[in-house]
């Protein structure tokens, strides 16, 4: 288990004197005049690197009306090296990602750079042999490794060896629509004090909806799950490295989410409609990753805040990471210096000031301003904060989605919360051999 605090994210200074020197150049992929233009020759010469990731379009979808920060990383990082260009894919989410990644390694071509979630470390490292990033960086890790604070690399590391870089940093919060708020007479320094408050607050706001329900959880349930279960005293995973979502108290906290299903409450809606309700204003609080505080601002036509979660009672929240690191699969050692060159470049002061739009929480040594409702997010971090539940050994990642539909169904009231955890339980246990 890996607490993480703001008090140990924060690092040296901004500057960190040593980097790779870096050239400039026009943006790689600019559609030349001639085959034979200097661009094309200056493009010939570059090394390309694959860059899989998630905050793009994938294959069939709509593009966004503006760039997602990470294009916009890897068009400025194109625009000024002289020597590497990085092409962007996103298959869809961190499931396909790592779908796609492990079907091209299996294939003999696999990706240079790919983001992994905290969550499936263990298995990057036992079911996809991703690289270890100082026999990557070779003499250069030191000044990569300065780039950003000593903490965040602890979420990278297993036994004893750093398999990654640092990189999207998140703890789930609630967003809510003030103006429903104040429509329904509901304060949220009441509702989100405890959840009792907050089922009774609830059904203000159901009426004020015309009976549509309040709250949803976005994203994957295990993700939710994960700080509910731990600010109701329990865990997903004990510190021994045993199971410890069939404890009373996980179960207690499992079921204050189907309490309030029953009563119509909570939005049991397909992920994908989940962000929409809430945009459209047809629910009033939508819990998500503080890495989507810049993408709501820009979509809602309302006012939206952002709160911390509900307590049980007095005791604390205890919320955990999210978001993912950046692992290497390159075979190609000629390739290597590319890939820190890049990787050096996101977490410079150049990359990763534009990185910081997104609303991750800043874990780089550079001096960068808040966004305006992040305070929940770094209330969070000052209280400490659990790393995302890594599922053990080479099938973590189905461990992962096990957990994750038995949320879904307990939460829906598609089974009682007694039998859910304990036949996600019994499948698990056959997935990792853990006991």
């Amino acid at each position: 288990m890996t607490s993480i605090n703001r008090r140990s994210l924060i690092g040296r200074s901004a500057a960190v004197a040593g980097g790779l020197a870096i050239g400039r150049t026009a943006l790689a992929g600019a559609a030349p005049s001639s085959r034979y233009s200097p661009a094309v020759i200056r493009a010939q010469d570059k090394t390309e690197i694959q860059i899989y990731h998630i905050w793009g379009t994938p294959p069939g979808g709509e593009p966004a009306a503006s760039p997602s920060p990470m294009t916009q990383v890897i068009d400025a990082f194109n625009a000024q090296s002289d020597s590497v260009v990085a092409t962007p894919f996103t298959p869809g989410g961190y499931y396909e990602t790592l779908q796609k990644t492990q079907a091209d390694m299996a294939a003999g071509n696999p990706p240079d750079v790919v983001s992994v979630p905290w969550a499936f470390l263990e298995y990057a490292v036992d079911g996809l042999g991703v690289n270890q990033l100082p026999e990557v960086a070779g003499d250069s890790f030191d000044n990569l490794k300065g780039l950003l604070s000593e903490t965040a690399w602890e979420l990278v590391t297993k036994d004893g060896n750093i398999y990654g870089l640092p990189w999207g940093l998140s703890t789930p919060i609630f967003y809510y629509n003030a103006d429903i708020f104040e429509q329904a007479g509901v304060d949220p320094t009441v509702m989100f004090n405890t959840w009792e408050e907050f089922g009774a607050e609830a059904l203000k706001l159901q009426e004020t909806l015309n009976g549509n329900p309040a709250f949803s959880l976005m994203y994957n349930k295990d993700w939710p799950a994960q700080t509910l279960i731990q600010s109701n005293g329990g865990r997903i995973m004990n510190d021994d490295g045993t199971f410890g979502f069939t404890s009373d108290e996980a179960k207690q906290a499992m079921q204050t989410i189907a309490d309030l299903d029953l009563q119509g409450l909570y939005d049991r809606g397909a992920k994908p409609e989940l962000r929409q309700n809430f945009i459209a204003g047809t629910t009033a609080i939508m819990q998500g990753s503080i890495s989507s505080l810049k993408g709501v601002y820009d979509e809602a036509q309302f006012n939206v805040k952002t709160a911390t979660w509900p307590k049980f009672g007095d005791k604390p929240v205890v919320a955990s990471t999210g978001g993912s690191f950046l692992a290497n699969f390159t075979k190609d050692e000629a390739k290597y210096e590319a890939v820190v060159e890049f990787l050096s470049f996101c977490a410079g002061p150049d990359g990763y000031a534009i990185w910081n739009q997104t609303g991750y929480v800043n874990i780089s040594n550079n001096d960068l301003p808040r966004i305006d409702g992040q305070e929940p997010a770094y209330a969070q971090f000052d209280a400490g904060l659990i790393r995302e539940t890594n599922w053990p050994g080479a099938r973590g990642v189905e461990a992962g989605s096990t957990w994750d539909v038995y949320c879904e169904r307990i939460w829906a009231n598609d089974i009682s919360v007694e039998d859910g955890v304990q036949q996600a339980f019994e499948e698990i246990q056959a997935i990792t051999g853990v006991e």
